[in-house]
């Protein structure tokens, strides 16, 4: 089958990046990566000469009329100005998780798009490895039956990590909105849309001092712009209700949670900021047993989410990791913070469809049968 492909340009060439280029340069053919950019011009350069495309300007790329899709893998804080600008450009956008920071910028982003017929898809995609497909395998064949209620936890130590990322410790980049989303995205594919949330927060120790001697800023003040510990509650559309907890003041080792619990069984996910964690089902008066994959895509895919949307512009029908979606996933977290601060239950007001499930089966059958990349055409 000869492919049209998709032509596409990475700005951002951070740590991200490289499993970005590689996946879409290595793993995917319906993309044809042709250049970057970053604001650091030798980093920029070096991510070119190992991907065997070319470094330009951010503005290059915005004016090439060859390149379709813009993937931005810029840090939170850019992102709103990157969408914009690549949208206007008429450029569709793949981008790292979050859509925005504040929530009026995302729903500008929407606007936007919509009104120039653009697409935008948005990390996380790692809801379509095989660990997320095999659990929404599990519930639509009802293996736990009736879904009641979920519970989500995450700790991580920002004090670490802040350190060594500082764009953790401002808006945009805290961990309800840098590593929660994995989590809440991973519900919002299973379990749909949410009516209401609400929430409680603190920012703890909201001064600190660089404490790591390789970094510029080491005994410098250093400032937790953002909430730092948010528990909170919500109660999805179809009557699912979830505990939520997403601590980053803690300790270093993660202790993530993710459980779906039914009438006739649970569903416990493995780590959604991975593609390929294992699925465990518990049903009653019987020992809990690891459920074997249903999908493909068990290592780390990143890419995969600009991959099935470039394929989904082909066919015209669509992207799975929708910009609907993400932006209902981004007021979640607004709203439990709005909860927090107003001391009241906040009410949604985006919504979105569940993307299907990507076809079962195609677990890199390679020589044998259809392959992975198989299972994104539809």
């Amino acid at each position: 089958m000869k492919i049209e492909k998709i032509n596409a340009a990475v700005i951002g060439c951070g740590v991200i990046s490289d499993i970005y280029m590689d996946s879409l340069k290595n793993r995917f053919r319906i993309i044809n990566l042709t250049a970057c950019s970053d604001l650091d011009e030798e980093r920029s350069r070096k991510q070119a000469e190992k991907y065997g495309i070319e470094p330009k300007s951010t503005e290059a790329i915005m004016q090439d009329p060859n390149v379709d899709m813009i993937i931005n893998l810029t840090t939170p804080n850019a992102h709103y100005s990157i969408i914009k600008q690549a949208l206007n450009h008429g450029k569709h956008v793949f981008s790292e998780k979050m859509i925005a920071v504040e929530l009026e910028q995302g729903k500008e982003l929407l606007d936007i798009a919509r009104a120039k017929n653009l697409r935008i898809g948005v990390a996380p995609d790692t809801f379509l490895g095989a660990g997320i497909q095999t659990a929404k395998y599990i519930l639509e064949h009802g293996l736990i039956g009736t879904p009641t209620s979920a519970l989500v936890s995450l700790n991580r130590n920002f004090g670490l990590f802040g350190d060594l990322l500082p764009h953790l410790l401002k808006q945009g980049g805290n961990l309800p909105f840098d590593t929660g989303c994995y989590y809440l995205t991973a519900l919002a594919a299973l379990l749909g849309p949410v009516e209401y949330v609400n929430g409680f927060s603190r920012t703890y120790r909201p001064d600190r001092v660089g404490e790591h001697l390789d970094k510029p800023w080491f005994g410098e003040p250093m400032k937790a712009e953002a909430e730092n510990i948010l528990v909170g509650s919500m109660q999805y559309k179809n009557g699912v209700l979830c505990s939520v907890h997403f601590n980053s003041e803690s300790i270093v080792n993660e202790l993530p949670e993710l459980k779906i619990y039914g009438t006739e069984g649970v569903l416990i996910i493995g780590d959604p900021n991975t593609f390929g964690s294992p699925v465990v089902l518990k049903k009653p008066m019987s020992d809990a047993v690891e459920f074997p994959f249903t999908h493909g895509y068990k290592d780390n895919s990143r890419g995969i989410g600009c991959a099935e949307m470039a394929w989904a512009m082909r066919a015209g029908r669509p992207h799975r990791a929708s910009m609907e979606m993400a932006y209902h996933v981004f007021e979640q977290i607004h709203g439990m913070l709005i909860s927090a601060r107003n001391g009241c239950r906040y009410e949604m007001e985006s919504t979105f469809e569940i993307p299907e499930a990507l076809p079962a089966g195609y677990i890199d059958n390679g020589f044998w049968g259809p392959t992975e990349e198989s299972a994104l055409i539809k």
